[in-house]
């Protein structure tokens, strides 16, 4: 593994991050009861960690193969991206899903 590949791979786990913190962000914006805060808060980041751990990460029983993996990938993004606008955030959602979009077409360039 070559520097860049180390470098994208770190990124990858901050956007990562990022989504989980987006989808929590967006739950405990709601502007709900305080129980429906906390659970779309708690709950949405979780579902998407549960997903990504099953399809997705590099260890997971039923990892995917591309394109169906890039599918998820893109999907779970871009609702963190929809979780911020609609949170009121519009310019971090697409920061977060233009990020993505650059790591996820580096690690391909760079695998080569």
């Amino acid at each position: 593994m070559t520097i860049l590949q180390a470098i994208n791979l770190g990124i990858r786990f901050v956007l990562e991050l990022c989504l989980l913190a987006a989808l929590g962000y967006w739950g405990f914006q709601l502007d709900q009861g305080l129980l429906l805060r906390i659970v779309a808060g708690i709950g949405a980041p979780l579902l998407a960690a549960t997903v990504w751990g099953m399809f997705v990460a590099p260890k997971a029983a039923n990892q995917l193969a591309d394109p169906a993996r890039f599918g998820v990938e893109l999907t779970l993004f871009a609702l963190g991206a929809g979780a911020l606008w609609l949170a009121e955030r519009p310019s971090l959602g697409a920061a977060l899903l233009i990020a993505y979009l650059i790591n996820r077409g580096l690690m391909g360039l760079l695998a080569k």
